[in-house]
């Protein structure tokens, strides 16, 4: 089949154009119908339109979810910055609201307890169980036990009856006799045999004046057993000193721990006290009288007074108050003295001139001298000796002699403690044994010697006492006629 075109020319020329004819030698085409295609459209648009709508729901949620997370944190963040403006916290129902709370912390243990505070609370037992002790001792009708181990309380121990007497003045450990209030205890006579495991020398306590005894004491080093810290034969004594008394209860002051050191056990009986005590590596057990111990401490109260008075005798014996002039050394050029020898005595020194203006007295017997007036010389006198006479060299003129006198008992003492006061503060002062000689009446002479100067204290015939003190090197000087002394210095 040809197709034939047919061509216008008109459009050369200018005319209009008129549309050519196809001529085809095909018959027309059958068109199929639109429905299918209009079915699948449409199944496509919904399957789309569905589709489109659940994504965009999801989306929506998510947007959702993640600005409400976002708005969770932001408040939770608020709410943890904001601080109340008085306390300075965070508010509890906020925080709880977001934080979960704190776990709860174990239970504490028990705290231990110091070693001050073990001793505090021991202390304060001990002393509520000694109020216990003297309530029990009132109570007791029982006899004061009137003696111990040989020894009798209240009867004064005469000398010789001790193993040896001694002094606890000066000591200051912590059982000495100054921490328990009196000043004197003394090794008591051997025991016919031994007390227990202590031994056969009781130490007995008396009282200083009078020497009355009022404690018995035993005592021996510890022998601990490493597993109990305590000495196994304590709590033998214990029960063998309940048997032997039968009366009354021992109290526990200081009970004994195992694993502790230390204890201790009171038996009241009347107004006697029986003590067993472990303490300060010691075995200690005793017996003690309480009344006959507070006329010890009475008594030591008393001693305690004469030792300062004994001090301040002291100063006064050696004192350089009496008023004179200066040593003419020249006049004792070579002359040498003992060590210990005491340069001065009663405010006097020795080898000084008289002061300026003092009346000198030249006896037509006797030594060369001047009278004391330590009133008027406003110096302190020592124990009353307050006039008397100095001796000086006739040639040198430096005294080497001091005589004083004194009326005897003073300040409420009668001669006989006088004359012991004055002995204590002499033999106190100088440390030296004196010798003694038969004096006027029931006082002795006594005599120290102290380097070169010799003090004599003794019973004037006249009346009172007297107090002699001499240089022996310047007093040998003196003695010497001018004559001899003028060529020996030439």
């Amino acid at each position: 089949m040809s197709v034939t075109r047919i061509r216008s020319n008109g459009a050369a020329r200018g005319l209009p154009q008129i549309p050519q004819a196809v001529v085809s030698n095909t018959g027309p085409k059958r068109r199929g119908s639109p429905v299918p295609a209009i079915l699948v459209l449409l199944i496509l648009g919904t399957v789309g339109y569905f589709g489109w709508k659940a994504f965009d729901g999801r989306r929506a949620v998510m947007r959702t979810r993640e600005a409400e997370f976002r708005r969770l944190q932001a408040e939770r963040d608020r709410r943890l910055r904001y601080v109340e403006p008085e306390t300075n916290e965070v508010k509890k129902a906020e925080v709880t609201a977001v934080v979960a709370p704190p776990p709860k912390p174990p239970p504490e243990e028990p705290k231990k307890k110091t070693e001050a505070e073990v001793l505090r609370e021991e202390e304060e037992h001990r002393r509520a169980v000694w109020v216990q002790i003297e309530e029990a001792r009132k109570k007791d009708g029982t006899k004061p036990l009137g003696s111990f181990a040989g020894i009798r309380f209240g009867e004064p121990m005469v000398s010789g009856v001790p193993v040896k007497w001694g002094t606890a003045l000066e000591e200051s450990a912590g059982d000495s006799v100054a921490a328990r209030g009196v000043v004197f205890a003394v090794y008591g006579p051997e025991l016919k045999k031994p007390f227990m495991s202590f031994g056969t020398s009781p130490l007995v306590w008396v009282t200083p004046k009078r020497r009355r005894p009022y404690r018995v004491e035993f005592s021996r080093p510890l022998e601990l057993v490493p597993q109990t810290m305590h000495d196994p034969e304590t709590g033998k004594i214990v029960a063998e000193i309940r048997k032997k008394f039968k009366k009354g209860r021992f109290f526990a002051p200081r009970p004994s721990v195992l694993g502790r050191e230390g204890c201790e056990y009171v038996l009241p009986i009347g107004l006697a006290t029986v003590t067993i005590e472990e303490r300060d590596g010691t075995l200690r057990f005793a017996v003690e009288r309480e009344d006959i111990r507070n006329e010890a401490r009475a008594e030591t109260v008393l001693l305690r007074q004469e030792k300062g008075r004994v001090s301040a005798d002291g100063a006064l014996l050696d004192s350089n108050r009496y008023p004179h002039r200066d040593i003419d050394w020249a006049e004792y050029r070579g002359v040498r003295f003992k060590d210990e020898t005491p340069r001065a005595f009663c405010g006097i020194v020795f080898a000084s001139r008289p002061a300026e203006n003092t009346e000198v007295v030249v006896p037509q017997r006797g030594p060369k001298g001047f009278f004391l007036d330590y009133g008027r010389a406003k110096c302190a006198p020592f124990r009353g000796f307050a006039y008397g006479r100095a001796d000086i060299d006739q040639v040198r003129g430096g005294v080497y002699a001091v005589h004083l006198t004194s009326e005897g008992g003073t300040e409420g003492q009668d001669d006989k403690d006088y004359f012991e006061s004055v002995k204590a503060s002499l033999s106190a002062h100088y440390k030296v044994t004196p010798s003694e000689r038969q004096g006027e009446g029931e006082f002795p002479e006594l005599t120290y010697r102290i380097g070169d100067l010799t003090v004599v204290f003794g019973p004037d015939p006249r009346g009172g006492f007297y107090l002699h003190a001499e240089n022996n090197v310047l007093a040998d000087l003196a003695s010497m006629p001018p004559i001899i002394v003028r060529h020996r210095k030439r």
